[in-house]
């Protein structure tokens, strides 16, 4: 029996040091990992709070995600320790603590990171999310708002919530300036480097004037060949807001011109000025961009200055024949030889662009001056005598196989301001082929010729003024109106960095609508509507061109008698013979646009005896295109 009762005992005495011993272990490191944790997170939650009170998002928001991150471990450690109440006390001790102060901050945390994702996204010109995004980023708000009353939590000092209110602020006012500047209806953000300029252009000293002049006209990044361009859009500018400060500017621009950018009395950027050479293209485009920033702002000035060039230029470089035509050489250089009479279609026809636009000019010295009309007849004439049966412009008279299509859209941009203005049948038939050609032969696919095209190859000039010069010419051909919204759509993907300055482009010529290049665009063309007219002792001719025409009319008054011959009211072309007797009429043309603008043309004929007279009315608006008429 005693033997019994000692076996029993150290039974026990066994089980009892291993069997509880292994538990009572397990228990406590479990424990002692539980509060090694809990221990480190209370360390990281008094810092967390010390960073709140130092008023800033920033700091908060780079400590959080450790703190978090410690709060999450320490939870899965508790959750291991056993005894409900054991985990209650631990939870109590270092998680509940670490919850409030996190649920004090997720939501700023949340709104700060937000934001400067939305950030991101507006500093990449990407605002297709941007509604969205703000409407999420007011939730946050809300949601902040909410918990911490549900939760009875201590609000955040003010600072930070001062902080993020102005940071949504600066992102808001960001988002809307984007709006504002991809807004094709908004000619202050078309050219938002213009926009400054004209800001801080009153306090600008002359010299830093002067160095402005020579910048990229789009951009004032980089010097420009071309200094004609800027003072155009100043003034394109001043004729969409009225804004007076950019007329200001471009008057100021003719003394500057004539202080710093006349070498022997002529027009140069300083980059031509080294050539040594006044070239035609250069002459012709700046005096052309020149004549536009008249029409836009009717400064004599400027209109004095471009004549002035225009009769130096006639004085000074002398016109010779060339395949039958008399046209001007590539230019004259500083010693005074003249280049070569080489016919080049762009260039040429800039010539002609310039000239016209002063034979049409009452207030120019060349106003129906016959040496003016005279040389728009010959230079188009000689550019067209290059034109192919497919309807290509070659780059040159001397590369006829090189067909040109960096230029040849610039080209026909040109020919087909001339073709309405003079209405000229042929040139609007030599339009529409240059559409043709470059919508059938150039497609998105092969949209310019290439080397591996040789010949028909002699210099690369892949930009997207390369593919949206031809829209113009599509217009005039007819192309569908879908498929000219793919090319113009194709032009921005390949190009997505150049802007297309749609709500400009072509703004000058009137009769291709804004919307037409662009949907988004509900602005009207703000021009008076152009009436030109000529009358000869059989016949008479009167076009009229706008974006849309919604009258016009036609009245013929004997002088003698102050009889009314004729009166016609009318909304498409016509022809129509009358029977005027001997003597002298007045001809009065008139027309009305959709802006609500009227421009009336007045001529006087004397008719030397009964004759049977041939009148022949043109409009050109978005209801009356080339194509139509060439039917």
């Amino acid at each position: 029996m005693k033997q019994l009762r000692a076996v029993l005992v150290l039974v026990f005495i066994i089980f009892s040091f291993l069997i509880p011993h292994n538990v009572d272990a397990s228990i406590t490191k479990q424990h002692k990992d539980a509060v090694t944790q809990g221990e480190q997170l209370r360390k990281l939650t008094a810092q967390y709070n010390q960073l709140i009170l130092t008023n800033d998002i920033e700091k908060v928001n780079r400590f959080y995600d450790q703190f978090t991150s410690q709060l999450k471990k320490t939870e899965i450690m508790i959750g291991r320790v056993p005894g409900k109440t054991i985990r209650k006390q631990l939870n109590e001790k270092y998680v509940r603590p670490a919850k409030i102060a996190r649920e004090r901050t997720i939501y700023e945390v949340s709104q700060y990171r937000f934001m400067n994702i939305i950030q991101a996204k507006l500093s990449q010109v990407n605002i297709e999310t941007a509604q969205q995004d703000f409407k999420k980023l007011d939730r946050l708000v809300e949601r902040s708002a909410a918990i911490k009353i549900a939760g009875n939590y201590k609000p955040l000092p003010l600072k930070i919530q001062q902080d993020l209110q102005r940071k949504y602020t600066q992102l808001k006012n960001q988002y809307e300036e984007l709006v504002r500047s991809l807004d094709p209806n908004n000619p202050n953000y078309l050219f938002p480097k213009l926009t400054e300029l004209k800001g801080k252009w009153s306090g600008l000293s002359e010299n830093e004037k002067k160095d402005i002049i020579q910048k990229d006209a789009w951009t004032l990044v980089g010097d420009t060949k071309y200094i004609g361009y800027l003072p155009k859009h100043l003034a394109f500018l001043y004729h969409l807001t009225g804004d007076e400060q950019y007329k200001t500017m471009v008057k100021e621009f003719i003394p500057l011109f004539e202080k710093y950018y006349l070498k022997k009395g002529r027009l140069q950027s300083i980059e031509y000025q080294n050539t040594g050479w006044w070239y035609r293209d250069q002459f012709a485009r700046d005096n052309r961009s020149l004549f536009e920033a008249y029409k836009y702002t009717e400064i004599p000035e400027v209109l004095d200055f471009v004549d002035n060039q225009a009769s130096m230029w006639i004085e000074q470089v002398p016109r010779s024949t060339n395949i039958g035509f008399n046209i001007f050489p590539y230019g004259i250089s500083d010693a005074g030889k003249i280049g070569p009479i080489e016919i080049n279609p762009n260039q040429n026809i800039q010539i002609a662009t310039l000239f016209s636009y002063l034979y049409w000019e009452p207030e120019s010295k060349f106003y129906q001056s016959a040496l003016a009309k005279d040389i728009v007849l010959n230079e188009i004439g000689a550019v067209l005598s290059l034109q192919k049966k497919n309807g290509s412009l070659p780059l040159t008279q001397n590369l006829p196989l090189v067909e040109d299509t960096n230029y040849g859209g610039y080209s026909g941009n040109m020919l087909y301001q001339l073709a309405q203005v003079w209405g000229n049948e042929k040139w609007m038939k030599s339009a529409v082929n240059i559409g043709n050609w470059l919508y059938r032969e150039y497609s998105m696919d092969h949209p310019w010729n290439t080397k591996e095209d040789a010949p028909n190859y002699a210099i690369d000039r892949i930009n997207s003024f390369n593919l949206i010069s031809r829209v113009l010419q599509f217009y005039a051909a007819g192309v569908p109106d879908e498929k000219v919204r793919e090319w113009i759509n194709f032009a921005e993907k390949r190009f997505p960095d150049e802007k297309l300055y749609l709500l400009e482009r072509w703004y000058i010529y009137q009769s291709i609508p804004r919307s037409y290049l662009d949907s988004k665009i509900y602005v009207k063309n703000q021009l008076s509507p152009e009436v030109y007219s000529d009358f000869y002792s059989d016949k008479g001719s009167i076009r009229i061109i706008a974006e849309e025409i919604v009258q016009a009319s036609v009245k013929i008054v004997k002088l003698n008698e102050n009889e009314t011959i004729e009166n016609i009211t009318f909304k498409d072309d016509f022809n129509k013979e009358i029977q005027p007797e001997k003597g002298r009429y007045k001809i009065t043309s008139e027309a009305k646009t959709a802006n609500g603008k009227i421009t009336t043309d007045i001529k006087t004929i004397t008719l030397n005896e009964d004759i049977l007279y041939s009148l022949h009315t043109m409009l050109f608006d978005k209801n009356h295109r080339f194509y139509q008429k060439l039917k």
